[in-house]
């Protein structure tokens, strides 16, 4: 989800703190890319006509096509990509995919019924906002980036806050995700649509600008954010973006706001844990399931998956549960008959997008949502009893037992791998030509002339990243002030001028 409204209240009150670019503009540049956004977006995007591409074994293999050839186009553009994944995810996270889970099935419940009604555009979207990422997914992807030579990074927690990292730690210029909350974490740049297709411009978001055009200090913008809504606690009701940008500038963080405004002077200060994966054992269950998957079963393992939505962080809820992958190739590639399409698929923006929209929610949007809504509690927090702002006569009300300092907590100390990384961990390795063709084409029935094509695409644009931009050569050095001549003009008397200069001030003319 990222910070609801957040790209909107950016470009309503600092729109200078935007920068829409070509991805060619890139040239040169060592980019953080969120990984587990970008598999989504090609699970999502490259299907065929319902279903998400696969092999003549029924394999999903939408996540490999658009992550080799995308990887591709960014190396051809002369970017350099580093592909952070996510590790363990913060148990304050658990109400977040607690929500998750029951639009999950509320969209099984409308796919089922446009099935019935043989809705062909209703079922794409039904279908779209059921595809989940598995750990095999993820597994195949880092074994892809590996054999290319891309380097990875696992990240022991939010593969945002990771990128961040990197970005801060000046490793990387800026981080590629759809999510706000890369900048959230303190990234300098955040660029979104860089994984998407060539139809729209990157947007690049830069940190500094945005904290001068809100006139805010980087705490207050965390504060900020949390107030807008983040994937770890609830927010107040009936407070969005501006609203709450004026609250913040008015009382300085979350704590004057609910000591002047709602009169609360106790506050929360929770502990802030992981939740491990459970990789073996879920892997071990799936592999069962694949092998019963009997249809009188179906119905119970639809139960035990976990809702990732229109989720761009998808592998975080898959790797944070103990609801595990119980299911996931049964269900989701039982009518994964159709072979593999080797074509270059550019990933659509427009389908890629469908799982962005929260973030641009205007305060008016927000307020009648939170209001209106019957379900805003977390599984992680008591909001039975929310306190509600009887003097104002208002409809804002902040939950109970309200953790805002947790998540200020994962902002502001994200677990992650600081000072761990060099540049030179960061290079690209030699591309495994034979491994390629062995994971892609035997394993995974892709077509071995292309992926011939694509790995001497890999080669020549890996000596084109190497290339160094211009301006790096060039650092703006603190100096004195230049200076200034002094204007003749403004003599009050006139200079005569030195003995055996000529005095015309008419060119061409020889002096008498």
């Amino acid at each position: 989800m990222g910070i609801t409204g957040l790209s909107k209240l950016i470009a309503d009150i600092c729109p200078q703190a935007i920068k829409e670019s070509e991805m060619k503009s890139y040239f040169g540049r060592t980019v953080a890319i969120d990984a587990s956004m970008s598999i989504y977006q090609f699970m999502i995007a490259i299907r065929n006509r319902d279903q998400m591409m696969s092999n003549d074994e029924g394999n999903t293999t939408s996540h490999l096509v658009g992550l080799f050839y995308r990887t591709i186009k960014l190396m051809a553009d002369g970017i350099k990509p580093v592909y952070v994944f996510d590790g363990k995810a913060p148990v304050m996270k658990s109400g977040e995919l607690a929500k998750r889970s029951e639009k999950r099935a509320e969209a099984e419940a409308k796919l089922k019924e446009a099935k019935e009604a043989e809705n062909v555009e209703e079922i794409g979207k039904f279908s779209k906002r059921l595809v989940r990422v598995t750990r095999q997914h993820n597994e195949e992807c880092k074994k892809l980036l590996q054999l290319l030579g891309i380097p990875i990074i696992c990240a022991p927690s939010e593969a945002e806050a990771q990128c961040a990292q990197l970005a801060k730690e000046g490793l990387v210029y800026g981080v590629a995700t759809e999510d706000m909350d890369g900048l959230t974490f303190g990234s300098p740049r955040l660029i979104r649509h860089l994984s998407s297709g060539n139809t729209d411009k990157c947007k690049e978001f830069i940190l500094e600008r945005v904290l001068e055009g809100l006139n805010i200090t980087y705490d207050q913008f965390v504060d900020l954010c949390i107030l807008m809504g983040c994937d770890y606690c609830d927010s107040i009701k009936g407070i969005g973006g501006k609203k709450g940008l004026d609250l913040i500038k008015e009382h300085g963080s979350i704590e004057g706001i609910l000591k002047n405004r709602f009169k609360i002077t106790e506050f929360i200060d929770p502990e802030i844990e992981y939740k491990e994966k459970l990789r073996d054992l879920e892997a071990k269950k799936e592999e069962n399931s694949e092998n019963d998957g009997e249809n009188a079963n179906s119905n119970e393992k639809v139960k035990e998956e976990k809702d990732e939505e229109d989720i761009k962080k998808e592998i975080k809820s898959e790797e944070g549960e103990n609801d595990g992958e119980n299911g996931e190739n049964g269900k989701n590639e039982e009518n994964g008959e159709k072979k593999q399409d080797e074509l270059e698929v550019e990933v659509k923006q427009e389908e890629a997008d469908s799982f962005v929209g929260d973030e641009d929610v205007s305060d008016e949007e927000k307020e009648k949502e939170l209001n209106g809504s019957g379900d805003e509690s977390k599984s992680n927090t008591k909001v039975s009893k929310p306190k509600k702002n009887k003097e104002k006569g208002s409809r804002e009300s902040v939950p109970e037992d309200w953790l805002f300092k947790g998540a200020r907590k994962l902002f502001l100390q994200p677990n992650v791998l600081a000072n761990q990384f060099t540049e030179k961990d960061l290079k690209f390795k030699e591309i495994d030509e034979e491994g390629l063709i062995e994971f892609l084409c035997r394993e995974n029935g892709f077509s071995e002339e292309r992926v011939k094509s694509g790995i001497r695409r890999v080669k020549e644009s890996k000596g084109k990243s190497s290339q160094t931009r211009i301006d790096s050569f060039f650092k703006v050095l603190p100096g004195k002030s230049p200076v200034k001549k002094e204007d003749p003009g403004k003599n009050s008397g006139k200079r005569s001028a030195p003995a055996g200069k000529n005095t015309s001030n008419k060119r061409g003319r020889k002096p008498k």
